[in-house]
């Protein structure tokens, strides 16, 4: 009998297995997840965030394509105020001191805006008048349109809720 017969087969090793995972994998998908969390989170809340802006942006130009007079840009700009400001602030403002205020909001450290208070006949002629026919044009729009995104809007919470 040849002993070389006799010999078993070689066992082989079982597969090496993906799972269970090393640490490093694990804390390499936690990374990920949370990357892409945060990134969702982020664009989540800038949508949020330019909500009211992108909203006052399609009403102006809604506006613009219709034709409309000069009180109908007050009115947008007021209610898009008393939307993003609290109401002490703002509701009671009218003529001079509402186009200063309108100039601050507009302003930052590095840029002072003067757009409204500069033209304050033009924004101003019409305002009182029984019947205003005063009709915005461009120089209108473009002032009402970088006000808007200029301007920091982000809704104001209602305490009588």
């Amino acid at each position: 009998m040849d002993p070389l017969a006799q010999l078993k087969d070689i066992h082989l090793p079982a597969p090496v297995s993906t799972w269970p995972l090393s640490l490093y994998w694990w804390l390499a998908i936690i990374a990920v997840l949370l990357i892409i969390g945060l990134a969702i989170y982020g664009v989540l809340r800038y949508i949020e965030k330019t909500k009211l802006t992108r909203l006052a942006l399609a009403e102006l130009t809604q506006l613009q394509q219709q034709g409309c007079e000069v009180n109908d840009l007050h009115h947008l700009l007021k209610r898009i105020v008393l939307a993003s400001f609290p109401r002490e602030t703002a509701a009671s403002l009218h003529g001079e001191a509402w186009l200063k205020f309108l100039d601050q909001q507009a302003s930052s450290k590095k840029r002072v805006s003067s757009a409204f208070s500069d033209n304050t006949a033009a924004w101003t002629l019409d305002l009182y008048s029984a019947k205003p026919n005063v009709i915005a044009e461009f120089s209108h729009f473009k002032t009402c349109q970088d006000w808007i995104k200029r301007t920091p809007l982000i809704p104001v919470e209602n305490s009588n809720v």
